[in-house]
């Protein structure tokens, strides 16, 4: 007995290590794939400014609203396109913050010397009323890139002097940050490889500096079905020179870009990114077209919970005007889709996250009408 009570110790003891084990490895080698998310701060910007006078403000209003509608449009062109008026109404609120205090003089330095006064600054931060930037989006017949956004995964492969590297999401590196600040200012979503064995065993540093499209997209498939950039980098001695690829849904585009500022040479390289992005997912409303909406039909829709949760999703594409209930039968609910793009810009949209599944795997934008009937989803609870 005490042999076999000994016996059920140390097997219970094995077996918990053994599931401990197992666990820690999962959680060390997991990488949640990248979803549609919602991009917070869409329509605010902040700026540092040198007072709180009316004419700084104005400036401040008037250079915030051209970044939020490049931003909800994902044209930079976009104020060729249309005429806003007064910044100030599309303002829905603004607040300043101190970010130095004044000095009457800046002291002493180490050899002795007076340091000259240090002037008071602030940080203006501006909120825009989202449903007038849309509207006038609207108004102006302006494609609509809502706030629900697929993220972006990004290879960025360097050779900086005699070191070459591929960055990933745990660098500090200020390439790596100026990529992000350029990513924010035009409200996309951005994600960075791990770049662990699993990913070197995909695609190698070499696959990352040439952009070869069969391990990219094989590598990426581990974080997103979003966007993919790629881009390489080097350093001559007096500039940068860079070659970024973009590959989105079905395409492919390609630039080559060189300057001796990083920053700008990265901004311009997100600058195009960010448009050609954005031609796949705003959505142009329709003028004039009076058509019947769309029927789809959701299946898994085991409670309220569950029909609330995929009506919220739905209403909040931007390709979608409103949603009315058809039909409940079982766990399955058919809807009345009322479009505001058309049925591509749907099905794309509704790709960009795992919260329907599609019955029929390849439902692809480029869908026709007639193959309407296929657009069948599953919730995935």
């Amino acid at each position: 007995m005490l042999f076999k009570f000994r016996s059920e110790i140390h097997c219970r003891s094995t077996c918990l290590k053994i599931l401990l084990s197992g666990l820690i490895l999962s959680a060390l080698v997991f990488v949640p794939q990248a979803q549609a998310v919602v991009v917070k701060g869409m329509y605010r910007v902040e700026f540092p400014v040198p007072d709180q006078t009316r004419a700084v403000r104005t400036a401040v209003f008037n250079k915030g609203l051209e970044e939020v509608l490049i931003r909800a449009s994902g044209r930079r062109n976009i104020l060729k396109e249309i005429k806003t008026g007064s910044a100030s109404a599309y303002v829905q609120q603004y607040s300043y913050a101190e970010q130095q205090q004044p000095t009457a003089d800046g002291g002493v330095d180490s050899r002795g010397q007076l340091k000259p006064a240090v002037p008071k600054s602030y940080l203006l931060t501006v909120e825009y009323n989202p449903g007038k930037i849309v509207q006038l989006l609207r108004d102006n017949n302006q494609p609509v890139w809502g706030v629900y956004r697929n993220q972006a995964l990004m290879w960025l492969a360097v050779r900086d002097g005699t070191s070459r590297y591929v960055l990933k999401d745990t660098d500090n590196s200020l390439l790596k940050d100026a990529a992000d600040d350029s990513m924010q200012r035009r409200g996309v979503p951005l994600v960075w490889p791990v770049y662990d064995k699993q990913d070197r065993n995909k695609m190698r540093f070499v696959d990352a500096w040439a952009a070869f499209e069969k391990p990219v997209k094989e590598a990426s498939k581990r974080y997103t079905t979003g966007p993919v950039i790629v881009g390489r980098m080097s350093w001559n001695g007096s500039k940068w020179n860079g070659d970024w690829s973009l590959f989105v849904e079905n395409a492919s585009y390609t630039w080559t870009l060189s300057s001796t500022d990083y920053n700008a040479l990265i901004a311009e390289a997100i600058d195009l990114s960010a448009d050609e992005i954005g031609k796949h997912y705003a959505v142009l409303e329709r003028q004039g077209i009076n058509e019947p909406g769309l029927l789809i039909e959701v299946g898994n829709i085991d409670s309220v919970e569950d029909f609330r949760a995929v009506q919220t999703f739905l209403n909040k594409l931007t390709a979608v005007r409103q949603t009315s209930v058809s039909r409940v039968e079982n766990n399955r609910v058919e809807f009345v889709v009322d479009l505001r793009g058309d049925m591509n810009d749907f099905v794309r949209q509704v790709s960009t996250d795992r919260a329907l599944q599609p019955v029929v795997k390849d439902i692809q934008p480029g869908t026709s009408p007639e193959q309407s009937a296929q657009l069948k989803y599953l919730y995935r609870q």
